[in-house]
């Protein structure tokens, strides 16, 4: 008699199992699409930019040509400053993979670069800048940043230092030099740079 009515039981335990189980696909299901809608109306926030591309990080500001990104965007990007952060554009192609490139709040607004897959799963990101661009006594710098079309990155900075006194600069102590990092976007969406580089000029 037992057993019968173990016999019994199963069946109920197994509909209510796959029951639950068919509930949790459904949900899952529903936020898997609520995150695909979330992520096409943050890519719409990137205008499509032409390559070959050169950023002058000193010419960018925040205006009206830019568009800030929200709270919900930052769950793409997890920056700490989520309500700090605009949109920059988009880099072709888009068949395979998104690269975007957002600013990150500093000093001087700083170039990122992620990449995501198709249905927006993060691959990879980069800062693009390699100065620290500032306001000082006799420091003078020129950061920009190429992306070539085969999806090749040149980042430099130009500059220029020297030591101050009470009196101001000494000028006979200048020193003239880049940092520069190059690498390059595959086309998987991996970003690959070099450490930064610090090279005298004359």
């Amino acid at each position: 008699m037992k057993f019968l009515k173990y016999f019994h039981i199963l069946p109920l335990f197994l509909l209510l199992s796959c029951s639950t189980n068919s509930g949790k696909d459904s949900n899952e299901k529903t936020i898997s699409a609520i995150n695909q809608t979330n992520f096409r109306q943050f890519i719409r926030k990137f205008k499509v930019l032409s390559l070959p591309l050169t950023i002058n990080t000193d010419e960018i500001q925040a205006t009206s040509s830019l568009k800030r990104l929200n709270e919900k965007d930052n769950t793409f990007i997890n920056s700490e400053y989520p309500n700090e952060i605009w949109s920059y554009g988009l880099l072709p192609d888009t068949s395979k993979t998104y690269k975007i490139i957002w600013l990150a709040p500093a000093e001087m607004l700083v170039p990122v670069l992620t990449t995501f897959s198709k249905k927006g799963q993060r691959i990879n990101e980069q800062y693009l800048g390699v100065g620290g661009c500032g306001s000082d006594c006799c420091f003078w710098c020129k950061e920009s940043i190429k992306i070539n079309q085969d999806m090749t990155i040149y980042s430099v900075d130009s500059i220029r230092s020297c030591e101050c006194d009470s009196i101001g600069p000494k000028e006979n102590t200048m020193k003239k030099y880049i940092r520069f990092m190059t690498g390059k976007v595959s086309g998987n969406g991996k970003i690959k740079m070099t450490e930064i580089i610090e090279q005298r000029v004359n």
